[in-house]
């Protein structure tokens, strides 16, 4: 999962506009960063395809905090955000996989990427404060192992 996460985080880091993109949740976010993008893993479903493998498919919530609201001249905060609306869909739609953009550079057990959309323009917590921004969802099958236990 870990290797899922960096590869979401290394395409986060490529959008114009973003600062910065933590592969794990800080204690808090500098308004001096922003536009910050935190990504946690989400549901997950499994499917067995034989009797030592399965399909594990996983929405993987992809969080942009883009202000702090309360700040600027109404709307300012919105109107912040909503380019991001059509770049970070972009930009995941041209990653297909999650590759680098370079030959050999997905992940081979990485089977399938669906794009599940945004939730629009939000209010988002985090750390006890509140910010504008927007929560991304992606769908990432992959091909996992099964163990199974002696005498089953």
């Amino acid at each position: 999962m870990s290797d899922i996460q960096q590869r979401l985080v290394d395409i986060q880091k490529t959008i114009s506009g973003i600062k910065r993109a933590y592969l794990w949740a800080p204690q808090s976010l500098a308004d001096s960063d922003l536009p910050i993008f935190c990504t946690f893993a989400g549901s997950a479903t499994v499917a067995p395809i034989g009797e030592i493998l399965a399909e594990e498919t996983r929405t993987w919530l992809m969080r942009l905090y883009v202000k702090p609201i309360f700040q600027g001249i109404d709307g300012e905060a919105e109107k912040s955000a909503e380019p991001f609306l059509t770049s970070v869909r972009d930009v995941f739609l041209s990653h297909p996989l999650l590759g680098r953009g370079t030959k050999d550079s997905t992940l081979p057990w990485v089977k399938k990427v669906v794009w599940l959309g945004d939730n629009g323009i939000q209010v988002l917590n985090y750390a006890g404060q509140s910010y504008v921004g927007i929560e991304f969802r992606i769908a990432i099958t992959t091909i996992v192992p099964i163990s199974i236990a002696f005498y089953e």
